[in-house]
């Protein structure tokens, strides 16, 4: 059957009354490298072959022909026969994440580059992937389709941990706006779930300190989440989505839509979504490592201790979520264009379900510890001006205001008494950035910006400590950068730069705290720091192989909640310190891949060296006393110092191997270590476990698509750590007598691992599928944690779901 119809297209072919002509395609990346072995293929389903080392394949096309032309991890493309004719036959091809990302060249970062031109490692996770996988939250996609580790205290939480590094230590940011604010803390932070993730267009996590372009924070990495962007429509009209997911672990419900519209000049995106969670189920199956840890026994309701008819149920761990999207874009002039953007994340109480279910003497602690409503505004505009000038070629100028409220609500049990700390933050955002063409291959990128952060700390009944300074506090920072690329003989880039920052932290006590500060605390005190930081990188890229070498400085300056934090727990509050300054990392990285071929890899190495480290240690109050009674208690201070030098070292590989149409082999390790010089009593320095480093872990899968169907496999796995690998919370004895370590405390949770000995290793499986009926009318189905495992990720706070299976709908128009 197949030769005849090649027959009859040969002879249509040879028809007189249509035309056709040899065309030589050449494709290439958009670096102008060719592309070898992309397929070619004449719609609907004919083959016509494979391009050769020079990306090149010869075609005969008639003028009503259409090709495609299909090369795994870039965006297929579709030409037609005449344009081709037309002698437009060079053909660039846009690359994507399909899949693992071992090459990219989607726009990254803050200011819109091309990730393959970076010295940087960089990994992008686009809609279409977090969609296949029914992502509910942001923390989903990032566990499942990324190199980033992610630490969960509760439910409704997600801490990404980046080369070993969390919370503060890492970046967030959304549309080109810092989600970092005044009070981003050490430990674990949760806030990452607050951008919807069905309105993304992808995640981009840049890996590695990111300080030039970014500033303050960006020490392991930057996690950059790109909403979609609405399009312009000549024609004018309309378009939208609605869909619907449900998963059985936590009886989740997510529930989503959008609506596109606009005109020749202008264009809108509304969305919205609202997602239900239940109570999380647990896995069954559990591993002997475990034996009754994790089990949720009994709970809470009021003040009475009720029995759990199914322990595997973590009852107070759901939650709700509501977000709402609005863009406007507008075409000012040619090549000028202004952009608006409305962001709004609310949530219902979502309980802290770690404090849940600790207990003291054998008894539950907490009747209620809640975050409030986790509430998160944003209203940003920015002018893209791309008319060129004797100053840049591209201006783009972000002003950008922020709310993000955080509340802490807490009853003991048995106690009358419910205290509530409530927190908000306004946050104003000013960036420029420049771009101006030098010579050939030579580039100038240029820029500076600005924040100014007000906290507002307050606290309930009458009398309860304020988390932070009850007369507000604020940070003012504003920093500039320079950042020059060159690229020389063709396969060559290289590219370095500087950046300065300066910061100004203030607060303002009140008379009516626990303390009794000096006049200077009530009339306002602060501290100032600067950090001059530098960044410098070499790239070849030639035949499919890549190298990358890269030097880094990151630096965090203290912000608001190093500074001025005051908290009392376990008879020890922490205090001021005006000295406090910044913190630095400098990381080197070295990286070889093949990235063109069937089969393609690439391994990064890296370390890095943070220095002057934020750590907290016994201090003492303005007038020198190093504890106070405070209603019958006496409370010993601490406060914030730089002091510790730690060293993180590691290296991640991602793997992928096409083996036949449409069918793809891929895997990811991450391994790493991190190591710290802390104080003893006598003053000695030990060598000890850093915190926040994950045990290796990683995965590895399987992928088919075709036509309308598409499958997937996946194995996800994590090594043990051991208990002598946990990080050290307190140090007593002497080198004489020996040194005994306090590792309950610590940022890495011992006290939630099965008998305080570590954290098993464990792997789940998990299937996914899906069928287009349409362009229009999709289903997905997911069968996570297939064999039901019980499981408890390294210093989380919360069991891992037990089997999970989904299914999700889709409709667009």
């Amino acid at each position: 059957m197949v030769p005849l119809l090649r027959l009859l297209l040969l002879c249509l072919l040879l028809c007189p009354a249509v035309t056709s002509a040899q065309t030589v395609l050449q494709v290439l990346d958009e670096e102008g490298d060719p592309l070898s072995g992309a397929t070619v293929i004449r719609l609907p389903d004919e083959q016509l072959g494979y391009t050769d080392d020079a990306g090149q394949l010869a075609v005969n096309l008639a003028e009503d022909d259409s090709l495609r032309i299909d090369f795994l991890g870039f965006e297929p493309l579709t030409v037609t026969g005449d344009r081709l004719q037309a002698g437009i036959n060079r053909l660039s091809m846009l690359e994507w994440s399909s899949g693992i990302s071992l090459m990219t060249a989607t726009i990254v970062g803050r200011r819109d580059e091309r990730a393959n031109t970076l010295p940087y490692q960089v990994e992008t996770i686009d809609r279409e992937n977090q969609a296949k996988i029914q992502s509910l939250t942001t923390a989903d996609a990032l566990e499942a389709l990324s190199g980033v580790y992610v630490q969960r205290s509760q439910l409704g939480g997600g801490s990404p941990v980046v080369r070993g590094f969390e919370a503060n230590r890492v970046l967030l940011v959304v549309d080109g706006v810092r989600m970092n604010n005044a009070i981003y803390r050490n430990g674990h932070l949760q806030s990452a779930i607050t951008v919807d993730p069905n309105v993304l267009e992808r995640i981009e996590v840049i890996y590695g300190a990111g300080a030039l372009t970014y500033g303050s924070d960006a020490i392991g990495g930057v996690v950059h989440f790109r909403t979609r962007q609405p399009d312009f429509r000549p024609d004018g009209g309309w378009s939208g989505y609605q869909q619907a997911n449900f998963a059985t672990a936590a009886n989740a419900l997510n529930y989503a839509g959008g609506f596109e519209f606009g005109g020749a000049n202008w264009a809108g995106l509304s969305s919205y979504s609202v997602t239900a969670i239940g109570d999380l189920r647990a896995g069954g199956n559990r591993p002997d490592a475990y034996g009754d840890f994790g089990l949720r026994d009994q709970y809470v309701d009021g003040d009475d201790v009720l029995d759990n008819d199914n322990p595997q149920r973590q009852v107070g761990s759901g939650y709700d979520q509501y977000n709402l999207l609005q863009k406007f874009r507008l075409r000012l002039a040619e090549k000028m264009e202004l952009d608006a953007n409305f962001q709004f994340s609310t949530t219902s109480d979502i309980p802290r379900y770690d404090a849940l279910i600790e207990r003291r003497d054998g008894n539950l602690r907490w009747a209620r510890w809640d975050y409030g409503p986790q509430t998160r505004a944003l209203g940003s505009l920015r002018l893209s001006d791309r008319r060129p000038t004797s100053l840049y070629d591209v201006a783009t100028y972000l002003l950008a205001y922020q709310y993000t409220e955080e509340d802490r609500i807490q009853r003991r049990l048995g106690s009358p008494v419910t205290t509530e700390n409530l927190e908000g933050v306004h946050a104003y955002t000013l960036q420029v950035d420049f771009a101006k063409h030098l010579a050939t291959g030579t580039e100038l990128r240029y820029g500076l910006d600005g924040r100014y952060d007000e906290v507002i700390s307050t606290a309930t009944p009458a009398g309860e400590p304020t988390r932070y300074p009850g007369g507000g506090s604020t940070l003012a920072a504003g920093g500039a950068y320079v950042d020059l690329s060159h690229r020389f003989a063709d396969y060559w880039r290289v590219r370095g730069g500087l950046r300065y920052n300066y910061q100004r932290l203030s607060a303002t006590f009140t008379p009516n705290d626990i303390v009794a500060w000096p006049e200077d605390y009530l009339d306002g005190t602060g501290g100032n720091s600067d950090a001059l930081t530098a960044a410098i990188g070499l790239r070849y890229r030639r035949a499919g192989n890549s190298v990358r070498l890269l030097f880094a400085q990151g630096f965090r300056a203290p912000n608001v909640d190093d500074f001025g934090k005051f908290r009392e727990q376990n008879g020890r509050v922490q205090v001021p310190n005006p000295d406090l300054g910044p913190e630095k990392s400098h990381t080197l990285e070295l990286a070889y891949g093949r990235l063109e071929g069937p089969f393609r890899f690439e391994v990064t190495a890296y370390g890095t060296v943070l220095t002057d480290a934020v750590i907290r240690r016994a201090g003492a109050l303005p007038d020198g006393r190093t504890s106070f009674v405070s209603r019958g208690d006496t409370l010993y201070t601490d406060t914030n110092v730089n002091a510790e030098r730690a060293w993180v070292y590691g290296f991640d590989l991602a793997t992928a191997w096409n083996f036949a149409t449409g069918w793809e082999l891929h895997g990811r390790l991450n391994w790493l270590r991190g190591e710290r010089r802390q104080e003893a009593p006598g003053g000695e320095l030990l060598t000890l476990p850093q915190d926040h480093i994950p045990p290796a872990y990683g995965q590895f899968g399987l992928r088919y698509e075709r036509g309308p169907w598409w499958a997937r496999g996946r194995v996800d796995f994590q090594v043990r750590k051991e208990f002598e690998d946990y990080a050290v919370n307190a140090i007593d004895g002497t080198a004489a007598s020996g040194y005994t370590f306090d590792r309950v405390g610590s940022a890495d949770n011992i006290e939630l691992t099965p008998d305080s000995e570590g954290a098993p290793g464990w792997y789940t499986f998990n299937a996914y599928a899906g069928y287009d009926f349409s362009e229009r009318v999709s289903v997905q189905l997911k069968a996570e944690n297939l064999l039901d495992r019980f499981y408890w990720r390294f210093a989380s706070g919360i069991a891992a779901p037990g089997i999970d299976l989904g299914l999700g709908v889709r409709y667009q128009w």
